[in-house]
């Protein structure tokens, strides 16, 4: 479970790392749903079908987490590798909360000496959206509102290692945020500074060719946590809902994320909900969802990056 921004605590839980698919990674098991395909030998064997049958799993599982999932909503976030942790960049770089906000509130006072913000005087958060969108070091993590924009980055980011990796599909409850209010202040930067701390979520406008076109927002959190404190996420430890969960999380998540047939039940089905759900992508599906994404749904760095800046990257690479 994330960390609860109305309670000026966390609770802390010590996540072991343990082998998965010749990996270590920090993620608890009970959070995350395995597709029933990989553990057939014609999935191991690298069959075509039955690797079909894997992407087809992968797509009911966002598909069970979007129609059965919290009514609050989830954002998406896709990681190429398993054992990444979510964090910012600015946390990959090892900064402290202490010298992330003395870099980010310079961002913003140097973007507005040079001007870069326009007559219009953008809010600190756009400014630091637009500067992150760009490459900057800040504590702002990429989200999506679209699971398949998180499944693109997923099967295409990364390096040649983790495109051989398990992928992990991250659904976050939007619940567990507190909305950044008036994102267009000012001073609304130094304001979250004051407060006590909380994982927050800026809903980003359209006001990039970027950030539009990936259904772009951003989580963080104001005093973002060390993997020391939260080994998984940054954003808070990752808890599960109840005492029961564990034990059983096989059956919960397969309720969900699974195609079992709701004719039986009355009404919307009420199933239980962890505030982070894991659907584990293996690394053979990965271009089998790739192909779908291109040739069925336009998805291409060009089309994911759609600026000069994005083509230029796509241009920059040798041919063949």
């Amino acid at each position: 479970m994330l960390h609860n921004p109305r309670f000026g605590h966390v609770l802390v839980l010590r996540c072991v790392a343990f082998a998965w698919h010749d990996e270590v990674m920090r993620w608890p098991e009970w959070m995350i749903y395995q597709i029933p395909a990989s553990a057939t030998p014609g999935f191991r064997s690298r069959r075509p079908n039955s690797l079909r049958d894997g992407a087809r799993q992968v797509l009911a599982a966002i598909s069970g987490t979007a129609l059965l999932g919290p009514k609050s909503g989830v954002v998406w976030r896709g990681h190429a590798d398993v054992a990444w942790r979510l964090e910012s960049k600015a946390s990959r770089e090892q900064l402290s909360p202490d010298e992330v906000a003395a870099r980010e509130q310079e961002m913003l006072r140097e973007a507005r000496r040079l001007g870069v913000d326009g007559a219009q005087r953008m809010g600190d958060w756009e400014i630091l959206a637009r500067l992150r969108h760009h490459g900057a070091i800040t504590r702002l993590i990429d989200a999506t509102t679209d699971p398949f924009i998180a499944l693109w980055f997923l099967c295409e980011d990364g390096s040649a290692q983790a495109k051989e990796a398990d992928g992990l599909l991250l659904a976050i409850q939007r619940s567990t945020f507190t909305e950044i209010q008036q994102p267009y202040r000012t001073d609304s930067y130094p304001e979250m500074l004051r407060k006590p701390p909380a994982a927050l979520i800026y809903s980003t406008p359209p006001i990039d060719p970027r950030i539009a076109a990936q259904r772009g927002l951003f989580v963080l959190h104001s005093q973002p946590l060390s993997a020391e404190a939260s080994p998984a996420s940054e954003l808070g430890p990752v808890l599960p809902p109840s005492k029961a969960w564990p034990a059983k999380h096989q059956e919960y998540l397969a309720r969900v994320c699974g195609s079992d047939p709701l004719t039986e039940d009355l009404g919307r089905p009420q199933f239980q909900f962890p505030d982070m759900l894991g659907i584990l992508v293996p690394a053979a599906v990965k271009p089998v969802l790739s192909d779908m994404l291109r040739h069925n749904f336009g998805f291409s760095r060009a089309s994911i990056f759609p600026d000069f800046a994005g083509l230029g990257e796509v241009y920059s690479r040798p041919l063949g």
